[in-house]
């Protein structure tokens, strides 16, 4: 199915544009990236509807994909992994939530600690897609710190316990995924960009 999707994808594509053998391999990896992407989120939202947590769901994919957008983070190894990783935040944390509620107080640290981690570490880039530009940085760091400065205001001016909730879900998930710590677990190189330079 995914091999199909791509092939077809391509095929019209080259139809409009011509594509050399680079082209061809980016344009195949980032297709396959949309593709993974659509079926991720249908299985999630399929499973949300079951437990009831279609409310949760929307929101922390929403809140999570504004801050991930900007700040990067690691990926997953595996195919196997991501799926894991995927339904264990975006069905699992939903419904752990229904049984918890995070005070306020609680809720100001971490954004708090969101916003220090957006300054010293985001955005936080990968062996396979470093980020070369210096002002392509500069301007991923100041749109995390912007996004999390919004977070905040909806934070504090919400009345709704589930955004509040998802917000600071969304954030601890991303500042654990571009922290330098979380890289040396897992064995990931961070920065990668200085190691493309010096190549």
């Amino acid at each position: 199915m995914k091999e199909k999707f791509v092939n077809s994808s391509i095929s019209f594509i080259s139809k409009y544009q011509e594509c050399d053998d680079l082209k061809l391999k980016r344009l195949k990896y980032g297709l396959e990236g949309i593709y993974s992407l659509i079926i991720k989120t249908i299985v999630v939202i399929i499973i949300s509807i079951f437990t009831k947590t279609i409310q949760e769901t929307i929101l922390l994919i929403l809140f999570y994909a504004g801050i991930r957008t900007f700040s990067y983070g690691m990926h997953a190894k595996s195919n196997l992994s991501c799926w894991i990783t995927t339904l264990l935040i975006y069905n699992g944390i939903p419904l752990f939530t229904q049984k918890i509620d995070i005070p306020n107080n609680i809720g100001y640290i971490i954004l708090g600690g969101a916003l220090i981690s957006m300054i010293l570490w985001a955005p936080a880039d990968t062996p396979k897609k470093p980020l070369i530009r210096k002002n392509q940085r500069t301007k991923c760091k100041i749109l995390s710190i912007i996004v999390v400065l919004i977070y905040s205001l909806i934070y504090l001016f919400s009345n709704s316990i589930i955004i509040k909730q998802m917000i600071i879900f969304a954030l601890i998930i991303q500042t654990i995924i571009i922290n330098p710590l979380s890289y040396k677990l897992t064995n990931t190189r961070f920065n990668n960009y200085k190691y493309y330079r010096k190549n």
